[in-house]
Parts: C-alpha cells; sequence; structure tokens
C-alpha cells in the first residue's frame, strides 16, 4: 500500500511521536522513509529595561544547514533506534509546508506523516497550522499524529 513516506519533522514532542508512528508504518508495509525538515530559527526577542525588540539578523545559509544536519542526525539516530533506515534526508530552507510538499512530489511520497501540533496555540493562531497546509496541499495521503 505504502512504498515512500515522507516524515515532516520539527523536534516538537508530537513529531517525535509522529516519528514513531511512520517507523512502524515503513516497517509494517516494507516502505522507504524519508525526512523532510526546514529549519525554523527564531530570533529572540532583546530587553532593554522597559523597551522589547528583536534583532533582524538572519541565519547564515552555513547556521541554517548546521541546524538542520543536526535534526537530521538525530532523526536518522532515532529511527535506527525503532529499526528503520532513512532512505532519505532532505534539508530546506523556508516555510515547511511548502518544502514539505516540494519534496514529497520529488521522491513520490504516498504518504506523508507528520505531528499535528508544532507551534504552539498562539503561534498557530498567528502563522497558520504546518499540518494543516500540508493536509490541503499534499497530493497523497496524510496521517497526522498527536
Amino acid at each position: 500500500m505504502f512504498t515512500k513516506i515522507l516524515l515532516a519533522y520539527d523536534g516538537s514532542d508530537h513529531a517525535k511521536r509522529a516519528l514513531s508512528t511512520a517507523a512502524a508504518v515503513a516497517k509494517a508495509f516494507g516502505a522507504e522513509l524519508h525526512l523532510s525538515h526546514a529549519p525554523q530559527i527564531e530570533t529572540p526577542p532583546i530587553v532593554v529595561g522597559s523597551f522589547v525588540g528583536a534583532l533582524d539578523i538572519p541565519p547564515t545559509d552555513e547556521q541554517v544547514a548546521e541546524a538542520g544536519e543536526h535534526i537530521a542526525n538525530e532523526v536518522a539516530g532515532l529511527a535506527e533506534g525503532l529499526g528503520v533506515s532513512l532512505a532519505g534526508r532532505h534539508v530546506g530552507r523556508g516555510d515547511a509546508a511548502t518544502y514539505t510538499l516540494k519534496v514529497a512530489d520529488e521522491i513520490g511520497a504516498d504518504l506523508i506523516v507528520m505531528g499535528r501540533r508544532g507551534l504552539g496555540a498562539f503561534g498557530a493562531l498567528a502563522l497558520g497550522s504546518v499540518s494543516q497546509d500540508i493536509a490541503h496541499g499534499a497530493k497523497c495521503a496524510c496521517m497526522t499524529v498527536v
């Protein structure tokens, strides 16, 4: 039924549970398991007296690549512990939903597995839900894990 599974991973608790589920499904169907990750590096607020601001210093491409590689290595190790090897690591930059959908198309994924929530409730309200965006834009089956 499933031959290529794409795990959309952001490091949240929901994503870690999605990894466990994706590994179990991959083992059950003998499917390839691929990772999609788009590092989201937040700029922390700066507090000086009663003024709160943020520095607009975007991370360098090297910093983004390093953060992505760190997560990819973490997921590969966790997957190995669950008895599955990653068939592909896809680490990109930008909007996580857009990147995940692009990777799903490129590899011909027939299932995308993701956590239901990555951002806090306020962040999801302000920015929208990545899992919702993926579910609406996917050309294949999607599974969200709580």
